[in-house]
């Protein structure tokens, strides 16, 4: 059987930064620990947005008052700020203890999932190409995305929250397999 079965936990890396990155992936492990700290940062934008937008169309604010009149004023607005904060919180912890991925002998393994665990397997035959992402709050925390493209649409994969360099080694293992070495047995 799969040691790493989609119904089992597979077995973190004892302290992966003692490894070379790429060694440190082939055992499933987690994401670095600042991308919750970059999730938590990302969540509390959002929250000012919606936040912002949800207390507009409550208090009416630049554009009639959206919400019914016999709402509070107020109410509407603060339920959307509290909901928002709440999951922008908890989100990233539950997130951070779901995430696992592993590039194996001939694929890369991914679990994910918040309230539906997803787990992915894309063999390394199927890739197309393969690059690293970097939005301005994930460059202030020093992180990555890795994402692998395939030939077939909705099949890419996405491994957030990997450490720059870390991601950029993974990318050039990944860009330079050699095709014998990917071929099913």
């Amino acid at each position: 059987m799969d040691a790493f079965a989609e119904s089992a936990d597979p077995p973190d890396a004892a302290d992966p930064s003692e490894l070379d990155p790429v060694e440190a992936a082939s055992t499933p492990r987690r994401l670095d620990p600042r991308v919750r700290s970059y999730w938590w940062v990302r969540g509390g934008l959002y929250t000012l947005v919606l936040g912002a937008a949800a207390m507009t169309a409550d208090m009416g604010w630049f554009i009639p008052r959206l919400v019914p009149e016999a709402w509070p004023q107020g109410a509407f607005g603060g339920a959307v700020v509290l909901v928002v904060l709440i999951a922008s919180v908890v989100g990233p912890l539950v997130a951070y203890e779901r995430w696992r991925f592993a590039l194996r002998d001939a694929d890369l393994w991914i679990r994910r999932g918040i309230l539906i665990r997803s787990v992915s397997v894309i063999p390394y035959r199927r890739l197309q190409f393969v690059d690293t992402e970097q939005g301005p709050i994930a460059r202030i925390f020093g992180l990555a995305e890795l994402v692998v493209h395939t030939a077939a649409p909705g099949t890419s994969g996405r491994v957030p929250g990997l450490d720059a360099d870390e991601a950029e080694a993974l990318r050039e293992r990944l860009a330079h397999l050699e095709p014998s070495l990917d071929e099913p047995t």
